[in-house]
């Protein structure tokens, strides 16, 4: 049985802590905390990096991976991990969100 959760951004905002990024989600019952390791960041997009601006301009994207990751029931005591593994699977997938623009777009590979 499928599961459909659409999840929105709460509280925390999104920030950095240590090498990661942490976003929060809700779905209006429950809340979890998005956990972005730095290495997902980077593999986001180019230029490869892992800030804050990245974090916040993708922030919809990794809601998006959170819900896919809660549907599979991989969430761990209200955190829900994204690895670049998660980032590149997602990309041979070939579609990304682009949170600026809130439109679909085709991925790039990283150079």
């Amino acid at each position: 049985m499928d599961v459909f959760l659409h999840l929105e951004l709460c509280e925390p905002a999104p920030c950095l802590f240590g090498e990661n990024g942490h976003l929060g989600v809700t779905d209006g019952t429950s809340a979890w905390v998005v956990v972005i390791t730095q290495e997902a960041m980077k593999a986001t997009a180019g230029p490869v990096e892992a800030s804050l601006k990245r974090l916040v301009r993708y922030a919809d994207l990794y809601r998006d991976m959170a819900e896919a990751i809660i549907a599979r029931a991989q969430d761990q005591d209200g955190k829900i991990w994204i690895f670049e593994r998660d980032v590149i699977a997602r990309r041979a997938q070939g579609v990304s969100r682009d949170a600026g623009a809130g439109k679909a777009m085709a991925v790039r590979p990283l150079s």
